[in-house]
């Protein structure tokens, strides 16, 4: 099914940073035409993606090599440009102490890999709601 360019704009935008190229792909798939996914495997493809398009809401895979989500977490809350998009965590790990790092950094919420459609879209809606009825 193709998507015209003037109902393509009308559809939020996120970007999805993660090191396993298999699971961007499964959730670009899981968000295609509800959403327009951009992806991006490391922080510096990250930054280059957001210098095309800004989004309306991040997925940052918490354990990444290099660059992990937490510390590109707070770079994007540093940035004046990028410190109001919300941002979902995605992580592999249930374990207590990772879970308290990562909620001590206060996203907007998180989800365990691999996520279920149903449940990605319901916690992005509800992240794009909440954060659109703060700025109304």
């Amino acid at each position: 099914m193709e998507i015209s360019t003037a109902s393509a704009k009308k559809l939020p935008n996120i970007l999805a940073i993660d090191d396993n190229v298999l699971l961007l792909r499964t959730v670009k798939e899981m968000l295609y035409g509800k959403y327009n996914v951009a992806i991006a495997t490391s922080g510096n493809q990250a930054f280059d993606q957001l210098a095309i398009k800004t989004p309306d809401l991040i997925l940052l895979d918490y354990e990444m090599p290099y660059q992990n989500g937490g510390d590109l977490f707070k770079k994007f809350k540093e940035d004046f440009t990028t410190r109001d998009i919300p941002i979902i965590f995605f992580t592999g790990s249930s374990d207590l102490e990772t879970v308290s790092k990562l909620l001590s950094l206060k996203p907007d919420g998180y989800m365990l890999k691999p996520p279920s459609k149903a449940k990605l879209v319901a916690l992005i809606e509800k992240t794009l709601n909440k954060n659109h009825e703060v700025s109304e």
